[in-house]
């Protein structure tokens, strides 16, 4: 028996998964790309509750929240300066930092800093006091 997704010899039991409205007989590798199914009786499928894998549902979950925070600092009016990733970098280098010194000095991890200065999340109040308690001498 041939998996339907990579073709190679299926080994053990095969997987049956959902992909939009196709039903596919494939390996345990490729039960990933869709909801896995279960075959009952009389030929019927039914599809496992909380197949989705956990790292797509956790990226989604990421995301959303990450939305949501931005949202509620909107509607409270929190103002937060045009091109601030950009400015803090500047700052940064101008220290002589690192972003893992400045993360350090923080108390902060590196990639948190590394998605403020390529603009791709906006930082809370209490994380701007602390990159600002840090850089003021250097921030324009």
């Amino acid at each position: 028996m041939q998996c339907e997704i990579c073709g190679l010899e299926i080994k053990g039991e095969a997987q049956y998964i959902k992909i939009g409205t196709s039903k596919l007989r494939v390996c345990k590798s490729c039960a990933r790309h869709g909801t896995v199914v279960v075959v009952a009786e009389a030929g019927r499928t039914a599809e496992v509750k909380g197949s989705e894998q956990p790292q797509q549902l956790a990226r989604a979950k990421g995301k959303s929240r990450l939305y949501e925070q931005m949202d509620r600092d909107i509607e409270a009016g929190i103002e937060i300066e045009e091109n601030y990733g950009r400015k803090l970098k500047e700052a940064r280098e101008k220290a002589g930092l690192k972003q893992a010194e400045l993360a350090k000095r923080i108390n902060e991890k590196q990639s948190l800093l590394r998605k403020i200065e390529n603009e791709e999340i906006i930082p809370g109040e209490g994380l701007r006091r602390k990159i600002e308690r840090v850089l003021k001498p250097f921030l324009v």
